[in-house]
Order: C-alpha cells, then sequence, then structure tokens
C-alpha cells in the first residue's frame, strides 16, 4: 500500500471508516470512491461528494454508457452533467476529481465526456480490443482465449496500449484546437462548445 499512489474502494456505507483505515496507514495515497451509476448513483454521488474526506468518485455506467438496472436508462453523459452541474451549484465543483467510464469507445467520447463536466475518463474495452481481443466473452465462460491474450508478450501489449492512448491524445489535441482551446482542463463543463 505504501508504494501505491492512487486506490479504489467500492462504494459502502462505511467508506469513511474505510478511507481513514488507508490514510493511516500511508496519508499519500489518493483514495477514489468507485460508484455505480444505477438508480440510486447519481444522488449517491452528489451525496458523497460533500463529504470532507472525499477526493475523487469514479462514476461507472455499464459497457454501453447506461444507467445501470433501470428499465429506460439514462446515458452517462447526462448523468455526468447532471452531477457536475450539482456540484458547481453547490460550490464544491473544484474540491472533487471525477472519473466517469462505461460506454467509451472512441477517442470523441473522451471529450464528451470532459465536455459534460469529468476530470478523467476511464476505459476497458479499448485497451482490450488494442490487444486484438474479439469480445466474444469466451475466457467469462472458463474457455480459452482465441485471441491468447494470456500469452502477449508483456512489452507488445504495453505498445499496443501506448500506441492507442496516443493516438487518442492526438485525436483530443485536434478537437480541442477545432474549439479553440489549448488545455483540456479548460474543456471541462464546456457545454457549449458541444452539440447533443
Amino acid at each position: 500500500l505504501r508504494k501505491t499512489r492512487v486506490i479504489e474502494i467500492s462504494d459502502r456505507d462505511d467508506i469513511e471508516q474505510r478511507i481513514k483505515q488507508i490514510k493511516d496507514v500511508h496519508p499519500g495515497v489518493v483514495v477514489a470512491i468507485r460508484v455505480e451509476l444505477d438508480s440510486q448513483g447519481e444522488q449517491r454521488a452528489i451525496d458523497i461528494a460533500q463529504r470532507q474526506f472525499v477526493e475523487v468518485i469514479h462514476l461507472q455506467a455499464d459497457t454501453n454508457g447506461n444507467q445501470m438496472g433501470v428499465a429506460e436508462p439514462k446515458f452517462i453523459k447526462d448523468m455526468v452533467r447532471n452531477i457536475h452541474t450539482s456540484l458547481v451549484r453547490n460550490g464544491i465543483r473544484d474540491e472533487i476529481t471525477l472519473i466517469a467510464g462505461g460506454g467509451i469507445a472512441q477517442a470523441e467520447h473522451l471529450a464528451k465526456q470532459i465536455i459534460c463536466g469529468a476530470d478523467l475518463v476511464s476505459i476497458n474495452l479499448p485497451l482490450l480490443i488494442a490487444l486484438e481481443c474479439r469480445l466474444c466473452k469466451k475466457c467469462v465462460t472458463g474457455v480459452s482465449c482465441p485471441a491468447r491474450i494470456d500469452d502477449i508478450d508483456d512489452n507488445y501489449g504495453v505498445g499496443r496500449m501506448t500506441n492507442l492512448i496516443g493516438a487518442w491524445h492526438g485525436q483530443l489535441i485536434e478537437i480541442m484546437g477545432a474549439m479553440g482551446i489549448r488545455e483540456a482542463r479548460r474543456l471541462r463543463g464546456e457545454v457549449g462548445r458541444a452539440m447533443f
């Protein structure tokens, strides 16, 4: 734990105690709280953000970017916008780092999430695709992976993921240039520069 810079814990009722336990071992570690965007997720994120001990909230939608477990789900961009604007209204937006994840498949989705109010964006499936995953889900059922991802050389895997992130970075710079923005932090919450 002392060698770690960031740790993520799942949202539970005892998060304050868990953060205190972690900080007692390593006071400098950043603790992120993962909040699933289900029917209670938006309000839960807003409530947690108002607690003094919270530094980072990781908002997680499903793999398609939809609200989880709801008959008519909201999309992640709408939920992130609602959370961001609520935190702005409460005057605490700059005290919390928001990470948004779920449904991010292209570089343009990255820019849209930042415009909606996210500070960071987490991705998972695009990184697997960069490793030539076919998303067949055979590994979930215990069948061996047809792309043999387990056998990929570490340096090759790191190179593939680095290339993907580098390409997305280039596309983000191009998008920001078209908007006249030079820094990604200035893009956060700038909904007037996007069309929905």
